[in-house]
């Protein structure tokens, strides 16, 4: 018996589809919760955490709040009021975009950084364990996989 089996004691399915879909669903959810602890240490939300690779990403340059959103890797619901926490915490700052005065653009922080390389050293642990537990081989085939249901979208 599978250890997804095993934890819902549940032997049967409808179909291949249904176990491989709450499968994922368990999976993706151990993960997340295994980064939430990471970045709850630092005080702040995995969705920061994001943001915060997302800038790190364009530094010195800034995203307006679309490119942040679109960029994503789990889609945040209200990503003003999350900017705004960051920036009230010092990790982002924001400012008008000199193109259209209507749009405001954030870029990271020496503080931003500080606590991204911080978090990074944590989570690049978290990634090296998980490569570990299962083969590079493995890591490339769930790549595809996932590259493949994200055509579902």
């Amino acid at each position: 018996m599978s250890l997804f089996r095993e934890r819902l004691t549940q032997n049967e399915f409808q179909n291949v589809g249904q176990e491989a879909v709450l499968s994922l669903i368990a999976a993706a959810s151990a993960v997340r919760d295994k980064l939430n602890l990471i970045c709850n240490e630092k005080n702040i939300s995995t969705a920061q955490y994001n943001i915060l690779r997302i800038l790190k990403g364009s530094y010195p340059q800034s995203y307006p709040r679309f490119e942040i959103s679109s960029r994503m890797v789990e889609k945040s619901p209200d990503i003003t009021r999350t900017i705004d926490r960051m920036v009230k915490n010092g990790l982002v700052e924001r400012n008008k975009s000199t193109d259209d005065m209507r749009q405001s653009i954030a870029k990271i922080t020496d503080k931003g950084i500080k606590l991204l390389m911080e978090l990074n050293t944590s989570i690049h642990s978290f990634q090296n364990d998980f490569q570990n537990k299962i083969s590079k081989k493995q890591c490339e085939i769930l790549s595809a996989i996932c590259d493949s249901i994200l055509l579902l979208e």
